[in-house]
C-alpha cells in the first residue's frame, strides 16, 4: 500500500514538473523554427539547432525544418547497397565532380548560375552534424548522405529538383549505392512523381498566398 502510494507521489510530481517545463520548451522551438524560416537558399536551422562545424561524432542525421512557416525541404538520401559505409574520400571525389563546392557549414552545395553564394541544393553527411572533415578522409566513413534542397528559395523549384535527383543518381551509382527518400524507403519513379507533384502544388500554394 505504501508503495503504491509513493508511486503515486512520483507521478504526480513528475506532472507538475512537466506543466512546468512544458512552456519553455515551446517558447525555445518557436524561436528555432523562426530563425529557420528566415533562411531560403542556404541550409535551415536543424533540430534542435542550427548547422555547426564540429567533430564528426556519429548518429544518423537528416535536415529538417520544423513548422518553419512557408519553408519546406526535399530530401533524397544515398545509402551504400553493400551494408558497409562510405569512404568519404570517395564520397568527396564523387560530390567534386558532380559539380558541388564544399561551402557554408561544412558541407557541399551546388551552386545556382548567375547567383554568387547561392546553391539550387546541398549534400551533408548522414553523420550528425552533417559536414564533412575533409582533413582525415582517408580515415573516415559514412553511414550515408542526404541530398536536400530548401522550398521556396531561387530559381525554378521542379528544375532544381530534376537536377539534384539526377546528380544524386549519378553520385550513388559512383559509389554502388542506392536512393532513399527521407523515411529511408526506396526511391523509385512513383516516389520521384509523386515529390515533384508535392512541389508544385506548393508552388501553386505560394503564388496564391
Amino acid at each position: 500500500m505504501w508503495e503504491l502510494r509513493w508511486i503515486l507521489v512520483g507521478l504526480g510530481g513528475l506532472v507538475v514538473a512537466g506543466i512546468y517545463l512544458w512552456p519553455r520548451l515551446q517558447f525555445k522551438l518557436r524561436q528555432t523554427a523562426e530563425s529557420a524560416a528566415q533562411t531560403q537558399a542556404e541550409p535551415p536551422n536543424l533540430e534542435p539547432g542550427a548547422i555547426e562545424e564540429g567533430p564528426l561524432d556519429g548518429g544518423d542525421w537528416e535536415p529538417k525544418v520544423e513548422s518553419a512557416g512557408p519553408n519546406k525541404v526535399i530530401t533524397v538520401r544515398i545509402i551504400p547497397k553493400t551494408g558497409e559505409e562510405l569512404s568519404a574520400e570517395r564520397a568527396v571525389l564523387a560530390l567534386r565532380k558532380a559539380g558541388l563546392e564544399h561551402g557554408k557549414y561544412g558541407i557541399f552545395h551546388y551552386p545556382l548560375a548567375d547567383s554568387e553564394g547561392e546553391s539550387e541544393f546541398s549534400a551533408a553527411s548522414l553523420i550528425e552534424p552533417g559536414s564533412f572533415d575533409l582533413t582525415n578522409l582517408k580515415a573516415t566513413t559514412l553511414p550515408g548522405m542526404s541530398f536536400f534542397m530548401i522550398l521556396p528559395g531561387l530559381g525554378d523549384p521542379v528544375s532544381r529538383f530534376d537536377r539534384m535527383v539526377s546528380i544524386a543518381r549519378t553520385v550513388a551509382k559512383i559509389l554502388n549505392a542506392e536512393l532513399l527518400d527521407e523515411k529511408g524507403s526506396s526511391w523509385n519513379v512513383q516516389r520521384e512523381r509523386y515529390v515533384r507533384e508535392e512541389i508544385i502544388e506548393y508552388c501553386h500554394r505560394q503564388t496564391r498566398a
